[in-house]
């Protein structure tokens, strides 16, 4: 400690002798450098670092207030009635979305409960094997079949086919066969009934109209 005091005064004595032998023009220009020094090392370490952080500050200002700008835009163009008008059509959309839903469902439905008036491949197979099976069953000879297919208005109901049957079995069985027949899944009438007895058996004709819709 006691070395270092002498240092520190050994120093300050150095620079008294040194500025006791110079002009007083001298010392103040010594003084004068010096301060530049000073002041330029103060600009660089300290207001450089000032004027960077004033720069960020300022860009971080101009963005805060393009932010609030935006917003103040966004607000002034969906103010609450028009957010409550835009809730209203969701909602109102919603429920169209959901009618629609219903509606289709409804169709749907209806369809499959009047699928036996859609005479398509499946029907059409389904009825000429029944008219097989009832035919095995009331013990009835089929003799001929034939058909003829119409072109259905769509979503109407129309003819869709018309098969003229020519049979032949006892009369009871014969009416059995027929009296199926009408009882038959499909929408049908028989018509043109013809019969003759030209022997132990009856031999019959008919034409059976299948009723249908195209959709």
């Amino acid at each position: 400690m006691a070395s270092s005091s002498l240092n520190k005064k050994d120093l300050f004595s150095q620079i008294d002798t040194f500025f006791q032998n110079k002009k007083s023009s001298e010392v103040s220009m010594f003084y004068l450098i010096a301060a530049l020094l000073i002041g330029y090392l103060v600009y660089e370490f300290v207001f450089s670092q000032t004027d960077k952080q004033l720069s960020e500050t300022q860009n971080r200002i101009v963005q805060v207030k393009q932010k609030l700008n935006t917003e103040r835009n966004y607000l002034s163009q969906n103010t609450p009635a028009k957010l409550t008008s835009l809730q209203r059509l969701v909602r109102s959309k919603k429920q169209a979305f959901d009618d629609t839903l219903y509606k289709i469902s409804y169709v749907d439905n209806t369809l499959t409960e009047l699928s036996y008036l859609l005479f398509d491949d499946e029907n059409w197979a389904k009825f000429v094997d029944n008219i097989s099976a009832l035919a095995k069953k009331y013990h009835v000879d089929i003799r001929e079949i034939g058909n003829k297919f119409y072109n259905p208005t769509f979503q109407k109901i129309t003819h869709v086919v018309e098969i003229d049957v020519v049979s032949k079995a006892k009369f009871t069985n014969m009416m059995k066969f027929i009296n199926a027949l009408e009882e038959s899944p499909l929408v049908i009438d028989i018509n043109a009934i013809e019969m003759r007895k030209p022997d132990d058996k009856l031999l019959g004709s008919f034409k059976i109209a299948v009723w249908g819709m195209k959709y």
